[in-house]
């Protein structure tokens, strides 16, 4: 279990970006989004931050996550989770492509504090936008290279409350989103998987054939590893491809969450070698074990919510896509 490695760019420097190339006006100016980016991504980020980036692309050798870490999203009543942009963005051999790139992502960041959605919602929870600040959370990205595109295994978000119980669930043992691919898809509120830690077995979405293949995952999101794909927008998915299950079928990484439905005998059979329609059931893992998965979750909210003194909610990602020998890897985001 790891926490992937990590660059945090503190709030002093959005303050300094803000005054430097004097961006107050900002704040109360009536401008589009795709306005208040292109203002931001033209200015300069401060010279030491710039430094310290470049130290940093010479010891990562993933992608990258571009997140936003503001003030307001450390609120312990409010919640934040998703107002702003993450920017993913590849890795490159070339040290000043990596740097402009990287650059351009925390900008991009920075201006998402000023988008008419985040004003609208900072307005409608009673703060103030002017107090807002803005630190950057750089992040390797769990997962592997496939067919040139980037992504783990699975990755999903866990709260330690269940506000929905079902059946034998309790509200306080949990609910998890579990989703193949990046967790663009769990964030977006698509149609992922949904599981008690306590009771990883028990998952109705695949209690019958006809559940399954109406209520299981249909889109994954990988990040595509060419850097020209990644352009200045508002759309912070702008490099990132939304694939249907049926395209993954030659992903290595697909044979180990997917269950084949037999049609001879009308069932899902939990394994990914018989021919037929394949579905992402995460049966291996949850039914069988053969990842701890759920014991993992279970100990980690338990952990969060006595150090925190209140719920809270996790996000993860693992990588089972591992030369033969090495472990897979759990990454807390």
């Amino acid at each position: 279990m790891l926490v992937p490695r990590t660059l945090v760019v503190t709030t002093d420097f959005f303050d300094r970006f803000i005054l430097e190339n004097g961006l107050q006006y900002v704040i109360n100016a009536d401008l589009s989004d795709e306005e208040i980016l292109s203002e931001f991504v033209a200015s300069t980020l401060p010279g030491d931050l710039t430094d310290a980036l470049r130290i940093f692309i010479r010891h990562v050798r993933k992608p990258l996550a571009i997140r936003s870490s503001s003030k307001l999203e450390d609120s312990y009543y409010q919640p934040f989770a998703g107002v702003y942009s993450t920017y993913m963005v590849p890795a490159t051999e070339n040290e000043d492509q990596q740097l402009r790139i990287i650059s351009k992502a925390i900008k991009s960041v920075y201006a998402s504090v000023y988008f008419a959605s985040s004003r609208s919602y900072i307005t409608a929870t009673g703060n103030v936008i002017s107090e807002e600040k803005m630190a950057i959370v750089l992040q390797e990205i769990c997962g592997s290279e496939d067919g040139g595109l980037w992504f783990p295994t699975f990755s999903g978000v866990a709260r330690s409350l269940n506000f929905y119980p079902v059946g034998y669930e309790k509200p306080e043992e949990g609910i998890v989103r579990l989703a193949f691919g990046l967790g663009k898809a769990v964030v977006d509120g698509e149609q992922t998987l949904r599981f008690s830690p306590a009771y990883p077995g028990h998952v109705i979405q695949t209690s019958t054939p006809e559940l399954t293949m109406r209520e299981t995952q249909q889109y994954m999101y990988a990040l595509n590893l060419k850097p020209e794909r990644f352009k200045t927008s508002v759309d912070d998915a702008v490099n990132l491809e939304r694939l249907s299950i049926d395209a993954c079928s030659g992903f290595r990484n697909l044979q180990k969450v997917v269950s084949t439905f037999d049609y001879e005998n009308q069932r899902i059979v939990d394994s990914p070698l018989p021919r037929g329609p394949k579905f992402v059931t995460f049966a291996h893992i949850l039914r069988y074990g053969t990842f701890p998965l759920a014991d993992i979750l279970q100990e980690l909210l338990e952990i969060g919510q006595k150090e925190m003194k209140c719920c809270v909610e996790i996000e993860f990602a693992a990588n089972l896509d591992k030369p033969g020998g090495s472990s897979a890897t759990f990454h807390v985001l």
